[in-house]
């Protein structure tokens, strides 16, 4: 099973200052060691502009090792080459787990996804446990990824 990881929103509350960053990452952290078959896809935005290994170093050490990657960044601007406006891009995070999936070379793997931003994945995505962005990951919500992560291992 494979857990595609949002920060902003989720580690912490989204426009927190950054001594508030990564402030849910303890209780993520618990909750991961509860189960060890479950490795961790960087999902956000933050990998743009931060290297796999530095966004890996902000996880416990022993928890570094299953943090196996980080999705794709789908570009807008390809499009460009043929000499047109991109179309707008819709559920551009699912598309890019759905990438970084086929990828994988385990494309079957089941996932779930914690995210603050329903709109990036399509509508009543089974996979997806949307957080409350202005508080960050909460014990109910790792209840509801429990709850997806059954549905998903069926």
């Amino acid at each position: 099973m494979i857990l595609f990881l949002d920060f902003d929103g989720v580690m912490h509350p989204f426009g927190c200052t950054i001594a508030l960053y990564f402030c849910r990452l303890e209780l993520l952290e618990a909750w991961l060691r509860q189960r060890p078959g479950l490795d961790v896809v960087i999902s956000c935005s933050w990998r743009e502009a931060h290297p796999l290994d530095e966004m890996r170093s902000y996880f416990s050490e022993d928890l570094q090792p299953r943090v196996i990657g980080a999705t794709p960044v789908v570009k807008r601007d390809e499009w460009a080459q043929y000499g047109g406006e991109p179309p707008p891009l819709r559920f551009e995070r699912e598309m890019e787990v759905l990438s970084w999936l086929r990828e994988s070379g385990e494309p079957w793997r089941p996932w779930v996804a914690v995210d603050d931003q329903a709109w990036l994945f399509k509508p009543f995505c089974e996979r997806l446990v949307v957080v409350d962005g202005s508080v960050g990951l909460t014990e109910r919500d790792l209840d509801a990824v429990d709850q997806a992560i059954r549905r998903g291992a069926r």
